[in-house]
Formats: C-alpha cells, sequence, structure tokens
C-alpha cells in the first residue's frame, strides 16, 4: 500500500490524503458525535416532560389544598362493600368514565386502571376511598392531554 501511495503524483497524494481526512472525520460524527448529542437532546426532553408532569402534580394538589384539602380531621366513614365495588360506585357518583380495569387483588384491595380520566376528578375519587379507610399503594401517573392522565393503581384497606 505504500509503494502504490509513493509511486502517485504529488496532486494525486494530497487528494488521498484529503478523502482520508474526510471519511476519518465522518466516522467520527457518525460514530461518537450524532449518537452522543442525539442521546443528550433525547433526554433533555424527557426530563423537560418530567418537570411539566412534576408542575402539572403540584398545580393540583395547590388546588386541593386550597379548596380544603383531603380527608384533613374527616371521620373514617364504614362500608361493609369490597373495594373495588366501592370504587365502582364513587366512579359512577362522580361522573368519571369507568376504569378500563378493576379488579379484587386478595381480600382487602384492587387493582385499578384508567386509561384516561381527568386527573381533578381522579383526586377526588382517590380522596373519597380515603374517606373509607382505603389507601393507594403502586400508583402510576402518565400525562396524555392538558387535564387528564392515565393512572394505574392498587387499594387497599388499611
Amino acid at each position: 500500500m505504500k509503494d502504490w501511495y509513493l509511486r502517485q503524483t504529488q496532486r494525486d497524494r494530497m487528494i488521498v490524503v484529503a478523502v482520508a481526512v474526510l471519511v476519518i472525520a465522518g466516522l467520527l460524527y457518525t460514530l461518537l458525535w450524532y449518537p452522543v448529542s442525539s442521546r443528550l437532546e433525547s433526554t433533555g426532553r424527557a426530563i423537560e416532560t418530567k418537570r411539566e408532569t412534576l408542575q402539572f402534580i403540584r398545580d393540583g394538589g395547590a388546588r386541593i389544598r386550597a379548596a380544603g384539602g383531603v380527608g384533613q380531621g374527616s371521620a373514617v366513614r364504614s362500608s361493609d362493600k369490597a373495594p373495588y365495588l366501592l370504587l365502582d360506585e364513587i366512579v359512577r357518583n362522580a361522573g368519571v368514565t369507568a376504569p378500563d380495569r378493576n379488579e379484587p387483588a386478595g381480600g382487602n384491595g384492587a387493582r385499578v386502571q384508567f386509561g384516561e380520566v381527568e386527573f381533578d376528578k381522579l383526586v377526588l375519587v382517590l380522596a373519597e376511598l380515603e374517606s373509607y379507610g382505603l389507601t393507594v399503594s403502586n400508583m402510576t401517573l402518565s400525562r396524555r392531554d392538558a387535564g387528564m392522565v392515565s393512572a394505574r393503581f392498587n387499594i387497599e384497606r388499611s
């Protein structure tokens, strides 16, 4: 390869060196710079989305506190209904669309999944459940549109 290179004219050698430099620069960009910069950009977008969701949750909490809070000092109501049946009743009374999944979990609990529900109404449903002595565990919320979330959680009697 070295012999072939040395047999070329000075002009051809400069072209070969220039092409080699361009190929190396292209490889460095393709293999190093582009993946790092695109990953950094997507991570930045994900962080911004998480910040917006956190602010959305904080605003909801502030509205709840301003409206008098959730379950502060209120007496625990009693019900002999299973948690999944109680949830179904509360959801209907609150005017919330029925959950996609509402099934018993153990003797004193239920697994619930909403594909899309208004956040404010969901919080009111959860507050009502709390007034019956039910607690929420393992909750996952994902923001959909303005004011709408998908939710998955477990409720159980304390």
